[in-house]
């Protein structure tokens, strides 16, 4: 394995001997320090399981303190306005960037003897795509994708068949101001039309956040399927 390829953050690890791994992807602008405390928040001492937050590898151009984990200015262009070449440096990046993750959750599966059915990969808005672009790489099953505040890019047919039996959880703030509500029903929509196994949470006042109720909910589609 190339340690060059994996993400590096801070971890929690309340148990010598998990059950269970959940990996956490950030937002953009944001690092793993500031969300490993999600780790404390989420946590059931029943799942005996361990907690990674990884860091996205590229850094923001004037902005060394936030990571992104792909461009959204792509050549100095938004990435909802890109063109082709625009598109092409996005797309390599998300492709470095899942073959990081795999390589990443491979080293502490293995670490902890565990299959991938013990991992869930969790993350918030632009974790949160590229966690549903992880899922739909990944040649196997995990125990389940969680997208919050996020969308998913992808427009083509689903024909990654562990996708398709992996439980996916996928919630949004109606008020959101960050990533808009119409993200999260194209996103819906997109996950029924291809029949994914996804339960969806529109959470009325919720802003571009991870509020309790977000917690609560997400706490009951791990115990379910974890």
């Amino acid at each position: 394995m190339d340690d060059a390829k994996i993400l590096t953050g801070p971890s929690f690890l309340p148990h010598d001997k998990p059950k269970k791994l959940i990996f956490m992807l950030h937002g953009y602008g944001d690092t793993a320090d500031n969300f490993i405390h999600i780790a404390e928040v989420l946590r059931q001492p029943v799942w005996q399981a361990n907690y990674f937050a990884l860091n996205a590898p590229f850094l923001i151009p004037n902005y060394s303190m936030g990571r992104q984990w792909f461009e959204l200015y792509p050549n100095g262009v938004y990435i909802s306005e890109a063109g082709p070449n625009e598109i092409k440096i996005i797309r390599s990046q998300v492709k470095l960037v899942v073959q990081q993750i795999e390589q990443t959750i491979i080293k502490q599966k293995n670490k902890y003897n565990l299959p991938f059915r013990d991992c869930l990969l969790l993350g918030f808005s632009q974790g949160g795509i590229m966690t549903f672009e992880f899922g739909n790489f990944f040649q196997d099953q995990l125990a389940g994708l969680v997208v919050m505040s996020g969308r998913i890019m992808e427009q083509n047919e689903i024909t990654n068949q562990y996708v398709l039996q992996t439980p996916i959880f996928i919630s949004h703030g109606d008020q959101d101001d960050v990533l808009p509500i119409k993200n999260f029903f194209k996103s819906c929509e997109y996950l029924e039309k291809n029949k994914c196994i996804f339960e969806k949470h529109l959470l009325a006042g919720d802003t571009h956040t991870i509020s309790p109720k977000a917690i609560d909910l997400l706490q009951k589609f791990i115990k379910k399927n974890l």
